[in-house]
């Protein structure tokens, strides 16, 4: 068919499809089959009926790039057709391509995050929500502008005419603008959707809008890193100044509490740089404390446990542990941990108790002032120190009282003391404990003594507190002030000064073994109720291991026939020294009429009651009370010099001596009944198998006739050579007056007196006891 031919060919049916991205044209003609290769007007012309695309053009201009055979009636034809849109032509954009497409922004914007999550409140306190923005950032459909209403536009594409059949087939495909921009993505904009949005670059561009929301994160995390920094750095400098120099501090130690205690926190530095060990006083009650062992902290980010302490504040902090709960009525209610920290924007410090934080001024030098001079007099304490003082509780009138440092280890701390009421040394308290030297409790109440033992005079009645209550629960706590010591016990308050002048106090072990000294001689005198007061003199018979057993004689000055022994120990090794640290049991009997008591220092019967002695903290006196409550006050005696001839083995002796056959002893008998008084002479007939057989003959030199032999033996043991220890029976009856003398079965008891030259002897008791005192006759 010729060209002309084929421009007379009717067109009977056109179909139009669009499938898989090809635009395929049946076109159906009425006349014979063509010939000839396919041309651009023929093309363009069968594309003017049925668009290659649905968007509107006022002009079409098409070009054969190439063309090629594919077999019979087929070819493949690159074309090039440029056309001018009637309105804008919108390209469907993916917003995540985009971003992608933004490396430097996205590689910084990443940065930044990871920045952001190592940043601290109140940095990161902007920032984290601005992420969240971000993070929850929904974009629209978007498009954006490819080709404008009026302006040319060439695009490409490959065609396939097909010729074979009865029908021309024309397929279009690779429809692409020459940016490489697909023609079938591309929407008119009067198609655009209601909710699309033009991403056209300006304020209310979503890309816009999201790449800077990227930039304002990425700059401000980098500024508020940099001032994080700069915050730090303050705060660690802040809080090491105030460890290293110790600066005073006050405020609420419960700042959660409207009426917390005011306190003043003293401190000192740790062991290391970044630790320190302090202490709250309450501002009303210096004996009201609370110790605390810090240590510089910064909590760290990405941890769970530090998010506790991070709610307080997120930076440098000094963690503050109380150790030690028990201190104090105000250490009981301190049960978390406190947070100091420093506070720049305020220049000042904080303290918090988890619930709130409370601002901490620097402490003014009178708030400070007694805490520190305490400090100081801690070096002064010494042992052999005594204080005077009072002793205060409500409701009560003030009581004197005397406190003697007894016992001091500067190494170790441990110290005991003895208060003594000053109206009477039978009221007193022994208490045992230590200075706190360690760290951080010698910041608190530096003296902790516990009560060892506690006694009142025997007509007073026992106190149900206050110092000499017995009260083993309560401490007695002391802290050194400027003018000594003020502390408490229970309910009582106490104040001591030092007492000027040198000290006598002398360590209980030392006192002790100076007032028991073999042969030594204490004398003094009894007091038992509302009778008059009794001379005695006491002596020390003897000691063996440093105080294990000891061996003491009482008698009466005025009536020597009254004597006891007494056998005991030394209370060796804890603080009951310092009390009643000898305790005594009396062994053998007085004769004494004026009462009729046990529990007392002559008791009439041998009895498993205890006699208690102690001596005074310079050494000078001994005080005794019985369990009866006979109290007994005696000093030193200078001139009688030490022996141990009253010891067992001595004593022994000296009896074999003074009762060898034919010594002579003359004296008198005394008839309590008739209260009469006769001379007496005593006559040693035997000495046996060492003194357990001993022959004695008494004559009264005025009836000389009336002789009496008594037979006997001697008590050779430790308490028997000290007391009546030579005892003996009458022989025979004889009739004469009395006892000795008379129709009596009588038992006749003998002592020697530590001279050894003086025997008291005293008989059983028949309705009249007589009382014998003789004395060596010394011969030539």
């Amino acid at each position: 068919m010729t060209h002309q031919g084929f421009h007379a060919f009717l067109w009977s049916f056109i179909n139009v499809c669009f499938s898989r991205g090809l635009l395929v044209l049946l076109l159906l003609e009425i006349g014979a089959g063509c010939s000839g290769k396919p041309v651009a007007g023929e093309l363009a012309e069968l594309m003017s009926r049925e668009a290659p695309h649905p968007l509107a053009i006022s002009g079409r201009e098409l070009t054969i790039l190439s063309l090629e055979a594919d077999g019979d009636q087929r070819w493949n034809v690159e074309i090039e057709c440029e056309e001018t849109p009637e309105e804008d032509w919108l390209l469907k954009l993916d917003p995540s391509a985009e971003l992608q497409g933004e490396g430097s922004l996205k590689q910084k914007y990443e940065a930044a995050l990871q920045t952001l999550q190592n940043l601290r409140a109140p940095e990161s306190q902007k920032w984290i929500p601005h992420s969240q923005k971000l993070e929850q950032f929904t974009f629209p459909e978007l498009f954006q502008l490819s080709c404008r209403k009026g302006e040319p536009v060439k695009w490409k594409a490959t065609v396939l005419v097909d010729r074979s059949g009865k029908e021309t087939q024309l397929t279009l495909s690779d429809l692409q603008l020459s940016d490489g921009t697909a023609v079938r993505d591309l929407i008119a904009r009067s198609s655009l959707p209601s909710e699309a949005v033009l991403a056209d670059g300006g304020p209310l561009d979503p890309l816009r809008q999201y790449r800077e929301l990227q930039a304002e994160l990425v700059s401000g995390v980098a500024q508020a890193s940099t001032e994080m920094e700069q915050r730090l750095l303050k705060e660690k400098q802040a809080l090491e100044k105030l460890v290293q120099h110790s600066l005073p501090l006050s405020g609420k130690l419960f700042p959660a509490q409207s009426e917390s205690e005011a306190v003043v926190f003293l401190h000192e530095r740790g062991k290391t740089e970044t630790s320190l060990n302090a202490v709250a006083i309450d501002q009303k009650d210096p004996l009201s404390r609370v110790v605390f062992r810090g240590a510089l902290s910064l909590p760290p980010v990405n941890s769970d446990a530090s998010q506790k302490l991070r709610r307080i504040h997120d930076g440098w902090m000094l963690i503050l542990n109380n150790e030690d709960p028990s201190l104090s009525r105000m250490a009981r209610k301190v049960r978390e941990n406190r947070i100091l920290f420093y506070d720049p924007a305020s220049n000042l410090y904080q303290l918090s108790d988890a619930r709130r934080s409370e601002t901490l001024q620097v402490a003014t030098d009178s708030e400070v002032a007694q805490a520190l001079a305490g400090r100081s007099r801690e070096q002064e304490i010494v042992e052999g120190a005594q204080h005077t003082g009072r002793e205060s509780i409500v409701g009560q009138a003030d009581r004197a009282v005397v406190m003697s440092i007894t016992g001091y280890e500067a190494e170790t701390g441990n110290m005991r003391v003895v208060i003594e009421d000053a109206q009477t040394p039978f009221t007193f308290a022994v208490f045992e404990g230590k200075l706190q030297l360690e760290a951080p409790h010698h910041l608190g109440i530096p003296i902790r003594l516990q009560q060892v033992t506690s006694h009142t005079h025997p007509s007073q009645r026992k106190p149900k507190s206050g110092v000499f209550s017995r009260n083993t629960r309560s401490e007695l706590l002391l802290i050194p002030v400027e003018q000594g010591f003020q502390g408490q016990f229970a309910d009582a308050e106490v104040m001591f000064e030092r007492r000027s002048g040198e000290s006598e106090v002398i360590a209980a072990e030392q006192r002790w073994q100076n007032t028991l000294v073999p042969g030594a001689a204490w004398r003094g005198v009894t007091k038992w109720r509302d009778e008059a007061v009794k001379e005695v003199t006491l002596r020390v018979a003897e000691v063996r291991d440093q105080g294990k057993y000891v061996r003491l004689t009482l008698a009466r000055d005025d009536e020597p026939v009254q004597q006891v022994v007494y056998e005991g120990s030394l209370l060796n090794g804890n603080g009951m020294i310092d009390g009643y640290g000898l305790v005594m049991q009396q062994y053998g009997v007085a004769t004494i009429y004026e009462h009729d008591y046990f529990g007392v220092f002559f008791s009439r019967w041998e009895s498993e009651d205890k006699k208690v002695f102690r001596i005074s903290p310079d050494g000078k006196k001994l005080y005794g009370v019985s369990s009866g409550g006979e109290m007994l006050t005696l000093e030193r005696d200078a001139a009688v010099e030490s022996t141990d001839q009253l010891a067992t083995k001595a004593r022994k002796e000296v009896w074999q001596t003074v009762l060898t056959p034919g010594k002579i002893w003359e004296g008198t008998i005394r008839s309590l009944k008739h209260k009469q008084t006769a001379e007496v002479k005593m006559i040693v007939r035997g000495f046996e198998l060492e003194g357990k057989q001993v022959t004695l003959e008494l004559v009264p030199k005025v009836q000389q006739k009336a002789k009496v032999v008594f037979e006997g033996s001697l008590d050779t043991s430790d308490r028997g050579t000290n007391g009546f220890g030579l005892v003996l029976k009458k022989k025979q009856k004889v009739s004469g007056p009395g006892n000795v003398f008379g129709n009596w079965n009588t038992q006749l008891q003998f002592s020697l007196d530590a001279t050894g030259k003086r025997l008291s002897g005293r008989t059983n008791d028949h309705g009249d006891v007589e009382y014998l005192d003789l004395r060596l006759l010394e011969t030539k």
